[in-house]
């Protein structure tokens, strides 16, 4: 009895947490979605529907057929802050954030510290705007954070610290890590971390739009309409297994015991619209700032050829001239690969 309790008891948890996960993405369909998901019926999952309506947990609208659900706000900020001398991230964190997520897990949590002080931080020492504003939502499957600023922009900034031609090539940059405007006092750390610690991670700057969905290091730039400063936002889903201590130990190197050693490089990122990846000065903008890591893993997804000029300065001029750089390649189609194979062989000959 005592078995078959516990298992029952699983199961209806599952049934809960299964339709928090999905209930934004299915509003109509929550309730069929869960009958083919626990094979169970109906009745069984209005229940449990009409629980979390009881506990506040869930909204529901319509009546039958027509009846929809969605996830009710149970805690939510929004304020802005001038930014002064004295001004301190951790204490933004623990008096307007931290009490909104009681509820979360502590890996959540976590994660949730680390990416809303480094962003205020970033805000306060690098935007030069005069104030802050914070946005926090939180529901019984997720969180979201927003951190906004009134400054230069964080593309506009790392452009010109740089000397780089257009803003695109300053997200490319940003991806990599290890880039600041300010490396007496900044590691250049926090925005490469904390993207890829969230479910959804997006930076929205100037006209253009960095943005990250679930899957891991799936990094996409979009046109978007004009923003004077620097908007984030950070979601993060309260299943998710993700650690602050798997993605530091992921970019780390095992003989560097924790160092930020590793890096991701998004090579789609560095192609303009309608651009081939066939020139050496593109190949440079690839490989500009890796030999501050030991490890670089090249990610060539949706990179269908790249020229001849364009493998031979990444993988014979930049290979041969930085040798305890490790390249590592993902995700290259067989023509990428034909390239690749081309410019090691003649780097060996």
């Amino acid at each position: 009895m005592i078995v078959i309790y516990n298992a029952m008891m699983r199961s209806e948890s599952d049934v809960r947490k299964f339709i928090l996960a999905h209930i934004a993405e299915q509003p109509r369909g929550i309730a069929k979605a869960a009958v083919e998901r626990f094979s169970i019926s109906r009745q069984a999952v209005n229940r449990h529907l009409a629980s979390l309506v009881a506990e506040g947990l869930i909204l529901a609208e319509g009546q039958t057929r027509s009846r929809q659900y969605r996830l009710a706000i149970l805690g939510a900020l929004d304020q802005t802050i001038p930014i002064t001398a004295g001004l301190e991230e951790d204490g933004l964190w623990r008096e307007h954030v931290l009490p909104l997520l009681k509820s979360a897990p502590a890996n959540v949590r976590d994660i949730c510290n680390y990416g809303f002080t480094e962003m205020v931080n970033n805000a306060k020492d690098h935007s030069g705007s005069p104030t802050v504003s914070i946005r926090a939502e939180v529901t019984a499957a997720s969180v979201a954070l927003g951190v906004e600023d009134e400054g230069v922009g964080i593309f506009r900034k790392i452009q010109t610290a740089l000397q780089l031609e257009d803003e695109r090539h300053a997200i490319l940059e940003l991806v990599k890590g290890k880039v600041t405007t300010d490396p007496a006092r900044h590691t250049g750390e926090g925005v490469f971390f904390t993207s890829r610690m969230f479910d959804v991670f997006r930076i929205v700057s100037g006209r253009l739009c960095l943005g990250r969905g679930r899957t891991p290091d799936d990094f996409l730039i979009e046109a978007t309409e004009p923003v004077a400063g620097t908007a984030i936002e950070m979601v993060i889903d309260y299943g998710s297994d993700q650690t602050t201590t798997k993605v530091f130990d992921r970019y780390a190197t095992d003989q560097d015991d924790y160092a930020f050693q590793r890096t991701h490089v998004v090579v789609s990122l560095s192609q303009g619209q309608g651009e081939k990846l066939v020139s050496r000065s593109q190949a440079k903008r690839i490989v500009a700032r890796l030999d501050r890591f030991k490890e670089v893993m090249l990610d060539f997804k949706g990179i269908d050829s790249i020229g001849p000029a364009f493998a031979d300065e990444i993988f014979r001029v930049f290979g041969s001239t930085h040798p305890a750089v490790h390249l590592k390649v993902i995700n290259a189609s067989d023509e990428v690969q034909k390239m690749i194979r081309r410019a090691a062989s003649a780097a060996a000959g």
